[in-house]
């Protein structure tokens, strides 16, 4: 989908919104992992390998959401992120009506 140059600058804003929530959350979980009673009681180097796992999977997601982002992959990453959750109706609300039923479209055909 083609978007206009007002409707790019609001997918930029969420997408931008997204990875600073994502992150945001991947750092709750993170301080939950760390202060977990079961990983305070491991091996040390057991512990740090699980972290160190979670944070490559985390670094992976990101590059491939987020990595190389072009006006061509703004439907995509937005339809990503309204599935995931991550944005909400409020923020599809501030696209115009056609890009809105375009996305809960997809997202529909996506949960069937």
């Amino acid at each position: 989908m083609e978007f206009s140059k007002s409707q790019k600058k609001i997918a930029r804003e969420l997408i931008n919104k997204g990875l600073h929530k994502e992150c945001s959350l991947f750092l709750e979980d993170m301080e939950k992992f760390i202060n977990h009673p079961d990983i305070k009681n491991t091996d040390s180097h057991e512990s740090y390998l699980k972290l160190y796992k979670k944070v490559v999977t985390f670094d992976k997601h990101v590059a491939r959401r987020y990595d190389a982002m072009t006006g061509s992959r703004y439907f995509i990453t937005l339809l990503g992120l309204f599935y995931d959750k991550v944005l909400d109706k409020e923020d599809l609300a501030l696209f115009n009506e056609e890009v809105q039923n375009r996305l809960l479209d997809s997202l529909k055909k996506l949960e069937e």
